[in-house]
């Protein structure tokens, strides 16, 4: 997990940050489920899905301004390897972004299961 935080890079604090928010929230919504509680999980985990697609954009940017400064240092890999390396890496706030929501949304139909008051 720490490799995937790693290969993230910048990124991934803000999705440490809003994810732990919205987990936070399922949690407290599944314990005791009210609408509020739901309203503000729904928006958290929207926060958290925009920091996702901002990270994985970021990620993507800065592969394309470093991959050829990579190849010149490195004139024995192929443009194809680095690129598809800094695609994978550049992957890594999709992929722990997902499993936090996976998460959330477990949480979210434990709530929905108990039945919300007002």
């Amino acid at each position: 997990m720490w490799i995937l935080f790693q290969e993230g890079g910048y990124p991934m604090w803000f999705l440490i940050c809003f994810g732990l928010l919205t987990l936070i929230s399922a949690a407290a919504f599944a314990h005791k489920p009210k609408r509020q509680k739901l309203r503000l999980t729904l928006g958290l985990g929207v926060t958290t899905l925009c920091s996702i697609a901002t990270g994985v954009a970021a990620d993507v940017a800065a592969v394309g301004h470093q991959a050829p400064d990579y190849l010149k240092a490195h004139p024995t890999e192929s443009l194809a390897t680095v690129l598809l390396q800094g695609v994978a890496e550049s992957l890594s706030p999709a992929i722990f972004g997902g499993f936090i929501l996976t998460i959330v949304a477990l949480w979210v139909s434990v709530g929905l299961w108990r039945g919300y008051t007002d």
